[in-house]
């Protein structure tokens, strides 16, 4: 049970407050350097530094563009989150996972709120997260994916990222790329910072602290981060209410049949025509209870025809949760003589979450033989049940869902020089997944829907009454309800690099290695998912991979090679054994052509897979047969509209994993020039072309299900998972005997939730929602960077931009069906992201504007409003302007001696997002903006 949790938002609001006055105080400043992310070096030389996109020491990666956000630029950010910061880079596309409830690529299923990475919008799962190179286990309990918010910032030297296949160097999930966060190895002395944010919607504080110790042959650097951020409620936000009338959108408290009611409810009954008072009730007329009933005694005359009794549910329902995230993070590393080293990584994430919602009883019904039920109402037939509607707000207040995620991991890497330039090295990683996704307490919002359709036929829940029914009552129906999941990530490798020998252009390099790798997942509920507390599934994969590398100087600058100052290519090949997919092998080539010096012309071809998860390809995890309401603007005389007023019908979805889904395959090759002419000191540009085509993608057809009668096109698209299934004159709820049989066929199929057959007579069709092999994408773009630093006027200029233009992006849904052109609609890629920057250093003081846009594109998957479907619009470019202002105190000395900070404002003009209108619920489209208008960051960092 809980009421409005105001009071910690206002505990963190004065938090936050007290951080800004203190860092105002204080003259915030930042020494560091402010560009946007650069590129990586182009010659990594020394053996300790990790290089992204190879297994040989002492190269650079060949023919991938690697992009690297660096210590400099994380600190200027005032970002509390590496995902935040990678999700600045063009490259990045803003679908997939968030903890904000995103829908389209699968965002439905993110039930723990989890954050990911989604490089060229090929979906999460399709870039690969590493920490030093290693990989991490994952989380999920519907969707399985990796959690991008793994370490204190503060622990993170540089972010790499390769925007290219990488499968011959990582294996699985490297198909639009990876993600590499590097740890700091070196620090000595101590580091605290603090940090406050503050919005419209939502405040945020925290700190972190970092110490080190660096000594012969040795360092030790542990870093610690806090972060709270209070919760933000839909109703914080116009964009995000169930009334979008001031948009020119719909008022979906009411949903045909289905309300969001109010105290002390409604009755719902079906009329022969639309309802001229509320059009989105359609063929339905609602009849309020009177405020202030008791739910006994009611007559006819006392009901409000059309005056329901409602309640907007943004007002009382998470879009941000209340969230608490601790992390700790622990590098060691010690030399034993001059061949010998050893390092460790050790890391500890543990995040709590608090979620709220507006409980409500879905559509039930009254037996004439209650002591509530209302007779002799319009419409229903004597002795016949009535359907009702109402709200257990008065009952519980809001429900609330707890959500815990914690992570824990341990890596370590022994290196021995092995003599001429040969190193082999054992690296072993354990990694640790345990979360609670959906953790419900009694008397909260996990509502047996079977229980208190008893509860109501024997006269035990009033559901009519403005008081709160007996505790005893509510225990019946609201039992405690969680879904814990649990994965372990085991892997060990052997590995040898060195040089084979020398050539004219330099040493002919290699590396060769093999690794074994054990991932197991568990999930058990209670309540929600299953009726006991017992394992639901648990399943394991061993994986044997074997691989090798080879970089070849073909031409260095000594051989003063006419038009060709160095020529480098790089072969690398990996072959994995999967104990249950098969095996797969995956090459890749690499080169790099250096004309003169500061002109290189480089590129890359390879083949990429992904496997499917334990998740996806296990019904056991998650299979679910349900009633769902999806938009139908179809046009098919067999599935006519149900719901008139609001263009939808009543459709059984059968979603969840499947056993028949195989791996995804890749084809990536891109070309690029990179310019850094000596004649212009400080000037650095970079155009890459890439290419993919991505093969056999498994979708989660659950979360486009929504779409598949959206248009006649959708319908056609779609055609192989929808079935149309009108449901017989004597159909009876409850009864699978009176059913057409496709719906008994349906419920043949396993469901990990109790099917809620109450309205199933309602039914107009079968869609067939289970993860499949079902899409190909062709997608090919390009990628631009500019940056010139110079010095002029006494100060120091930078000046940057970057760009990505997606040139195609097509789309095959069904095997053997059409591709479509797929670029710049509704959850899909947006073609043009683009960022731009100024930054001014003078002294102590800093001033960096930047501006960032993302693209127009077009909402094809209008909704209905008020019975009319509304036409496809374009939805504008929307840009918006960040400011970072700053100052490095440290020359002052004294008590200023090692003090920075800074103030960041993003959207500093406040700009709002475009309307766009769409089955997605809201007024805005989160793939292309967000919600939370201008956001004030100010963060102070002392170094003693």
């Amino acid at each position: 049970m809980s009421t409005l949790p105001r009071a910690r938002s206002a505990r963190v609001s004065a938090a936050v407050t007290a951080a800004l006055a203190l860092a105002a105080l204080s003259a915030p400043a930042v020494r560091a350097q402010t560009a946007p992310a650069s590129r990586a070096p182009a010659d990594a030389g020394l053996e300790e530094v990790v290089v992204t996109g190879t297994s040989i020491r002492g190269i650079a990666a060949v023919g991938s563009d690697t992009v690297s956000v660096t210590r400099a630029e994380i600190e200027a950010s005032g970002r509390d989150s590496p995902v935040d910061l990678v999700r600045e880079l063009p490259q990045v596309q803003g679908l997939g996972f968030d903890d904000s409830p995103r829908v389209g690529q699968n965002g439905g299923g993110n039930i723990q709120r989890g954050r990911t990475v989604n490089i060229r919008g090929l979906g999460s799962n399709a870039t690969l997260l590493l920490i030093d190179g290693n990989r991490v286990a994952p989380t999920g309990n519907v969707f399985s994916f990796t959690e991008a918010d793994q370490l204190p910032v503060a622990a993170i030297e540089r972010i790499d990222v390769i925007a290219d296949g990488a499968s011959a160097i990582y294996g699985s999930d490297a198909v639009a790329g990876v993600v590499n966060y590097i740890t700091r190895k070196s620090f000595d002395g101590v580091e605290a910072s603090a940090r406050g944010t503050s919005t419209d919607g939502y405040s945020q504080w925290g700190g972190s602290l970092l110490g080190g110790v660096s000594w012969s042959g040795g360092g030790l650097v542990v870093a610690y981060d806090h972060d709270v951020r209070g919760e933000m409620r839909f109703g914080d936000s116009p964009y995000l209410r169930q009334d979008l009338r001031r948009f020119g959108g719909p008022d979906t408290r009411v949903r045909t049949n289905t309300a969001t009611s109010g105290t002390p409810g409604n009755i719902v009954v079906p009329r022969a025509t639309n309802n001229p008072t509320i059009p989105t009730a359609g063929r339905f007329d609602y009849y309020g209870i009177p405020v202030g009933s008791t739910g006994v005694g009611v007559t006819a005359a006392q009901l409000l025809l059309n005056q329901p009794n409602l309640a907007d549910q943004a007002d009382y329902t998470s879009y941000l949760p209340d969230t608490t995230r601790d992390q700790v993070s622990l590098s060691l590393h010690q030399d034993f003589g001059e061949r010998v080293s050893a390092s460790l990584l050790s890391f500890y994430n543990h995040r709590e979450s608090l979620l709220h919602n507006y409980p409500q009883s879905g559509v039930r019904t009254l037996p004439s033989t209650s002591p509530f039920y209302v007779a002799g109402i319009p419409g229903v037939a004597p002795g016949a049940r009535e359907t009702v509607a109402f709200s257990l707000y008065k009952d519980i207040g809001m429900g609330e869902q707890h959500v815990l995620d914690q992570q824990l991991q341990v890596s370590g890497n022994v290196r021995a020089e092995l003599g001429k330039g040969w190193a082999g090295q054992v690296l072993a990683n354990y990694s640790r997944n345990s979360n609670c996704a959906n953790c419900i307490d009694p008397l909260s919002n996990n509502i047996n829907a079977a229980a208190l359709q008893r509860a109501l036929d024997n006269g035990t829940y009033n559901p009519f009454s403005s008081t709160a029914a007996p505790v005893d009552v509510l225990a019946t129906f609201l039992p405690r309800g969680y879904d814990r999941n649990r994965s372990t990530l085991q892997e060990y490798t052997l590995r040898f690099d060195g040089p084979l020998f020398a050539m004219p252009g330099g040493d002919l390099k290699a590396a060769v290695g093999a690794s074994r790798l054990k991932l197991t997942q568990w999930r058990t509920a209670v309540g929600i998912q299953a009726t006991s507390d017992v394992p639901l599934a648990n399943a394991d994969r061993n994986i044997t991979a074997f691989y090798g590398e080879v970089y070849v100087p073909i031409v260095g600058a000594a051989m003063n090679v006419p038009a060709v100052r160095a020529l480098n290519l790089s072969l690398a090949v990996r072959t994995e054994d999967y104990s249950d997919v098969g095996r797969t092998t995956n090459p890749k080539i690499g080169v790099n052509w250096d004309i003169v010096d500061g002109v290189r012309i480089r590129g890359a071809w390879g083949r990429s897979f992904r496997a499917p998860n334990l998740i996806e390809n296990n019904p056991a995890f998650f299979s679910r047969v349900s009633l769902v309401t999806i938009a139908n603007a179809a046009g098919d005389p067999a599935i006519p509209v149900g719901n008139t007023g609001a263009g939808t019908s009543n459709v059984v979805q059968v979603a969840g994993s499947s056993t028949l889904v195989t791996p995804e395959k890749a084809r990536n090759y891109s070309i690029g020039v990179e310019l850094e002419p000596a004649a212009l000191p400080g000037f650095k540009a970079a155009l890459n072309y890439y290419d993919i085509q991505y093969r056999n993608q498994i979708i989660g057809l659950q979360g486009v299900s929504g779409t598949f009668l959206a248009s006649p096109v959708q319908r056609a698209l779609y055609s192989a998972y929808v079935v149309a299934a009108p449901q017989p004159v004597g159909c009876v709820n409850g009864n699978p005997a009176t059913y057409n049989q496709a719906y008994r066929d349906a419920l043949a199929q396993p469901s990990v939730a109790a099917i809620d057959q109450s309205n199933f007579c309602s039914a107009q069709a079968v869609t067939f929602s289970r993860n499949a092999n079902a899409s190909t994408v062709e997608q090919n773009g390009l990628d631009l960077t500019l940056g010139y630093r110079l010095q002029a006027l006494g100060s120091t200029w930078l000046f940057n931009v970057n760009a990505t233009k997606m040139l195609k992006n097509d789309l095959q849904v069904v095997p053997g069906g059409p591709m479509t052109d797929a670029l710049d609609i509704l959850n899909q890629p947006i073609s043009m992201r683009g960022r731009a920057g100024i930054t001014w250093q003078r002294g102590m003081f800093t001033v960096s504007p930047s501006v960032t846009t993302v693209g127009s594109y077009t909402n094809n998957l209008p909704i209905t409003v008020n019975g009319v479907l509304q036409p496809a619009r374009k939805v504008p470019r929307w840009t918006t302007t960040d400011l970072l202002l700053a100052a490095d105190l440290d020359t002052l000395g004294g008590m200023a001696r090692g003090l920075r900070g800074s103030l960041t404002l993003r959207n500093a003009f406040d700009k709002d997002p475009p309307v766009v209108l769409s089955a997605n619920g809201n007024a805005f489209d989160p793939q292309g903006a967000n919600p939370f208008g201008r956001i004030f960051t100010l963060q102070l960092t002392k170094t003693f």
